[in-house]
């Protein structure tokens, strides 16, 4: 299930140009159309509409029976639906449009930081094998998703340290993947703010917005605010997070299976915090998809990624053309042309 978070991440950023103020044209040089368009209309417009006989050539009880468009004098005319269907042909012509199409290879190949929790708490079985174990999975098939694109490693507990810089290659990425393991980790504990600072570095020489995936079982009170802090800069990355875990928890166990205890001495609490992972996505601007057991979670995940681009930012995006919509508005005003006895009426 997905967190709106998107909107109130946009909305702390800035508006964005709407449609209107992007609106321009590929070929505005046909644009000079558009008065001589006019030039005409008022030409035909101003001559009368009807033409009189003259006078003692035609009895004069048979003159208004011969006389076409008489009784139309004041209404429209086929000229003005001539002359909108011209206006409608031209601006067509001219390429208006308001919006870039990106390269078909862009979404793929944007930037990710993968930032994974290596944490005590990542040992829990209440997804089998272990937490830890599933998150795993879960990259991998995210990572066969974006052919091409490059990702980055990070791994964290207490503080955050970099795996692997950006790389497509994801064979090497998979075995760093599989060697993450708490015991490894410098400080125990759960920082995902640490995550920012590596991850910005990362990201620096991008030429297009990245995206900061978190796959975690879960925030710390101190991860919102420098969440929220994060989203208020405006060059920033998307922030996303995959949680994996079931609210009510599970035991977490050490490689021997004896059980992971807390410093109180007691069984480790592995219970997912949900109000904290709401204040994340209300405050903190994360959009948090809850991990499943089919591929509907990595969908959202992708959809996330993809809505953190900015096309203005894409190098190859090329202006999609919107001239089908005044085609069609010409089409229909000089369809009546076709129309027998309708041109005779100028």
């Amino acid at each position: 299930e997905s967190c709106a978070a998107a909107t109130r991440r946009s909305s702390a950023r800035g508006a964005r140009m709407t449609g209107l103020e992007l609106l321009h044209f590929v070929r505005p040089l046909w644009l000079l159309a558009v008065p001589v368009v006019f030039l005409i209309w008022w030409l035909v417009r101003r001559r009368s509409a009807v033409q009189a006989l003259p006078k003692g050539v035609v009895a004069a009880h048979l003159q208004d029976a011969l006389t076409v468009g008489k009784a139309s004098k004041s209404k429209i005319k086929p000229i003005d639906s001539i002359a909108v269907g011209l206006l409608a042909a031209v601006v067509a012509v001219a390429g208006p449009t308001w919006s870039k199409q990106p390269s078909p290879w862009f979404s793929e190949t944007a930037p990710l930081v993968i930032a994974i929790e290596v944490s005590d708490s990542m040992r829990s079985n209440d997804l089998q094998p272990t937490r830890l174990d599933r998150a795993r999975f879960k990259v991998l098939d995210l990572l066969e998703r974006r052919t091409g694109s490059r990702t980055a490693l990070i791994a964290y507990a207490g503080s955050a340290h970099i795996v692997m810089p950006p790389s497509s290659d994801n064979a090497v990425l998979k075995l760093f993947l599989e060697s993450l393991d708490p015991a490894i980790m410098p400080t125990p504990g759960e920082n995902a703010a640490s995550v920012l600072p590596l991850a910005d570095q990362i990201l620096a020489d991008e030429l297009v917005r990245g995206t900061i995936l978190f796959v975690t079982d879960g925030f710390v009170a101190d991860d919102v605010p420098a969440f929220a802090e994060y989203n208020a800069r405006e060059s920033s990355a998307g922030l996303v997070a995959l949680v994996v875990g079931k609210d009510e928890g599970g035991v977490a166990l050490m490689p021997d299976g004896s059980v992971v205890m807390n410093n109180s001495g007691g069984r480790l609490d592995t219970s997912i915090d949900t109000g904290l992972l709401r204040r994340a996505a209300s405050e903190g601007g994360v959009a948090v998809v809850r991990a499943d057991t089919d591929d509907s979670d990595l969908r959202s995940v992708t959809r996330q990624i993809n809505s953190n681009l900015q096309l203005a930012d894409d190098p190859n995006a090329q202006w999609l053309e919107q001239s089908w919509w005044f085609a069609v508005l010409a089409a229909l005003f000089l369809l009546p042309t076709f129309r027998r006895g309708w041109i005779t009426q100028w």
